[in-house]
């Protein structure tokens, strides 16, 4: 359980699907290719809010596959994290950029 009332409705939702989880090995290449990711885009100065790294999370414990973790994970950008960039009136930012190219803090 996480402290994010969005990222539990996504595993309430998951796990509904009735999915086959990832195995051991499967899992581990998984958070592998995972790391490297995010640690490229931490070399960018792009880094997930406390809400994204909890969604991630949640699909790493819940063994999500990875073609249904891309499905969900281009769910949950565009409802909580672009969408509400667009209602504050900002146009898509990158991750962690406001709409005027500077970093937010």
């Amino acid at each position: 359980m996480t402290a994010f009332p969005a990222v539990e409705a996504y595993r309430r939702e998951l796990r509904r699907l009735g999915y086959r989880p990832m195995d051991d090995a499967e899992l581990a290449a998984a958070r592998h290719r995972f790391a490297e990711a995010h640690h490229s885009n931490a070399i960018e100065g792009v880094r997930p809010g406390d809400e994204q790294a909890a969604f991630w999370a949640m699909l790493f414990e819940e063994r999500v596959p990875e073609d249904l973790q891309d499905r969900f994970a281009e769910r949950f950008l565009e409802e909580r994290i672009l969408a509400p960039a667009r209602e504050r009136g900002l146009a898509d930012p990158p991750p962690g950029r406001a709409a005027t190219g500077r970093r937010r803090a």
